[in-house]
């Protein structure tokens, strides 16, 4: 039964504070010494200020992100999630002309650890470089 708790309280992390973007929630569901060891800010800031950061950071970005749970699953204290994320990030005309846009959709891998009902560590594995290839920043190796 723990291990489904634990699953769920994944979950409800990438829906509540990822795509609705209640920040707040953070400080109920991190642990105060949570720690992300490769996000967007590795180990520079800890605890719930480490995702509330991170989140805004990103929502800034991509104001219509929506990050989708393909699967999860759960083994003691530690939950995988399989996640896919999209959205579209405001693009500067060069031009002068009408604004633009630009959206992007990129699948990743989320390992967090829980201990006391929290989330007290987590990882992630994602393509940064195809991400960064979709909005135009690199392009395209091959």
């Amino acid at each position: 039964m723990r291990a489904k708790q634990h699953a769920a309280l994944v979950c409800r992390a990438v829906e509540v504070i990822w795509n609705r973007g209640e920040l707040d929630a953070a400080d109920v569901l991190f642990a105060s010494n949570y720690v992300n060891h490769n996000g967007l800010i590795p180990d520079l800031i800890r605890g719930p200020e480490a995702i509330k950061l991170s989140v805004a950071l990103y929502r800034t970005a991509f104001p219509d992100l929506r990050i989708t749970v393909d699967n999860v699953t759960a083994d003691g204290d530690i939950v995988v999630l399989h996640w896919t994320a999209r959205g579209t990030a405001p693009a500067a005309d060069q031009a002068g002309g009408a604004p633009t846009s630009i959206g992007g959709t990129l699948t990743g891998t989320l390992r967090t650890r829980i201990a006391g009902g929290q989330i007290v560590e987590s990882w992630v594995q994602w393509d940064r470089e195809g991400a960064l290839a979709q909005l135009g920043l690199l392009s395209p190796v091959g």
